[in-house]
């Protein structure tokens, strides 16, 4: 039985409480996870190669999520992301869609619209729990 090794959820958020559960949640769940605390911590680390998607705060001090977004497909740097954020005001929602993120969640969401937007942002990998 051939089985592909498990996908990366990259998670950068500045709430240290937020990563962590984040992190713990994902593993349980059978992901690898990275977390980083800045949009800038992430830039200075290395993006994984295969299956791996971003799961990014909108609202960070120094660089927003959105603008890690731009950095990124500006340096032709191409990861799938779902974007999260804890406020829902119509100013945050059309930044979100402006950003063309696979997803867009609100803080607090649950395991089930999770792993649904991680699905799409990962479609070809096999490893998905259900």
């Amino acid at each position: 039985m051939d089985k592909k090794p498990p996908a990366t959820v990259i998670v950068v958020d500045d709430d240290a409480s937020i990563r962590g559960a984040l992190r713990r949640q994902l593993q349980i769940l059978g992901f690898n996870v990275l977390d980083f605390g800045s949009a800038e911590e992430f830039l200075t680390g290395e993006i994984p190669i295969g299956d791996a998607c971003l799961l990014l705060d909108v609202y960070m001090p120094s660089m927003t999520g959105i603008e890690l977004c731009r950095k990124l497909t500006e340096g032709g740097r191409h990861l799938p992301t779902i974007l999260i954020s804890g406020r829902d005001d119509p100013q945050t929602r059309k930044m979100m869609r402006e950003a063309h993120p696979i997803a867009s969640l609100l803080k607090p969401f649950d395991e089930k619209s999770l792993l649904r937007a991680i699905s799409k942002a990962l479609p070809n990998q096999m490893n998905l729990p259900h």
